[in-house]
């Protein structure tokens, strides 16, 4: 046996309750993952760990008192980023935070360190990104429909923004990459994170498709037909996001 893979449910606090597992047996594991990725390994010994939310409280109050809450953060948004190995390398990140204090963030020549930062940024930049992409429609139902694909699972990052901004609104925000959706209700004012089908698409009322309209013209009316400069609109709005977006660059109205 080369060592033991843990897995986990997936949430955050399932993470950190495996890496406080971990931590208490003072063993480095070979590998930490989502219970649903696991393939099944002959040379390596699999163990379950069930969430614990109050061993995950304990382990994110130890890297704020001990490390840093700037590493809490890291932490925290790494995780969202949902890149392959991510939970190893934000295991050896603790490991070593817990070693060197605050400096801990100061070693880039650590690939352990490098890579939950990075990660942690492109979750954060993203998040930026889609807030100033997103498109509400109004919905018959009374409630606003936005639908996203982020590379990253950034929904909660959004909510703050948005339950401050439409606070009168109740709206709903897909993520159809993850089936995943944030519902907003501002009788109550507040949010929920729940699944929803990523083939759901809500119907929208009639006067929705004449503002589309008129947003569209509006786009169109203050772009300069003769320098498009599509290459600068891609730099501040990737392709890759264009497909959910009302005004597509490029596309004749």
């Amino acid at each position: 046996m080369k060592g033991k893979v843990y897995t986990y449910d997936g949430s955050f606090n399932g993470l950190c309750s495996v890496i406080y597992t971990i931590l208490k047996r003072r063993k480095k594991p070979a590998d930490i993952i989502k219970e649903k990725d696991y393939k099944f390994d002959l040379f390596f010994k699999k163990e379950y760990i069930k969430k614990s939310d109050e061993k995950a409280k304990i382990l994110l109050n130890k890297i704020e008192e001990n490390i840093s809450s700037q590493s809490s953060a890291f932490v925290f948004h790494a995780y969202l980023s949902e890149i392959e190995k991510i939970e190893i390398n934000i295991f050896f990140y603790i490991l070593k935070g817990f070693k060197l204090g605050k400096d801990i963030d100061r070693y880039l020549t650590d690939s352990s360190v490098r890579k939950v930062q990075e990660s942690a940024k492109k979750v954060r930049r993203e998040s930026h990104r889609i807030k100033g992409l997103l498109r509400f429609k109004e919905s018959s139902s009374n409630r606003f429909y936005a639908e996203i694909e982020p590379d990253h699972n950034i929904l909660t990052l959004l909510a703050p923004h948005f339950s401050q901004r439409f606070s009168v609104q109740d709206w709903i925000i897909h993520d159809k990459k993850r089936s995943a959706a944030l519902l907003y209700s501002s009788e109550n004012n507040e949010w929920v994170l729940t699944e929803l089908d990523k083939d759901f698409s809500p119907e929208l009322i009639k006067s929705e498709y004449k503002i589309q309209d008129l947003w569209r013209t509006f786009f169109s009316s203050v772009s300069l037909k003769e320098r498009p400069r599509y290459d600068l609109q891609r730099q501040f709005m990737p392709k890759k996001y264009w497909k959910n977006l009302i005004e597509r660059p490029g596309k004749k109205y």
